[in-house]
């Protein structure tokens, strides 16, 4: 798929779907893939990461985040 997508199309687009929420407000699509949920997941961990300068502080925050969107990721699809 090429082009640009503005943000508004894609919140059009997922409208209805399931979606888990990072407590940051950034959301990635339910899909039925653990692969790809799992890599969606450490991308969005990684901005995270990035965004730390002290190494105990970043791990924290990395198992935190990762934390809470396997728990939602699971909890939803419980759900569904």
């Amino acid at each position: 798929m090429s082009g640009h997508i503005s943000k508004s199309k894609a919140v059009l687009k997922t409208a209805g779907l399931p979606i888990i929420k990072c407590s940051c407000g950034y959301k990635i699509l339910l899909i039925p893939s653990i692969k790809a949920m799992s890599q969606a997941i450490e991308a969005h961990v990684e901005t995270h990461i990035l965004k730390i300068n002290n190494a105990a502080e970043a791990e924290r925050e990395s198992e935190r985040v990762r934390n809470d969107l396997i728990e939602q990721a699971f909890d939803l699809a419980c759900k569904l």
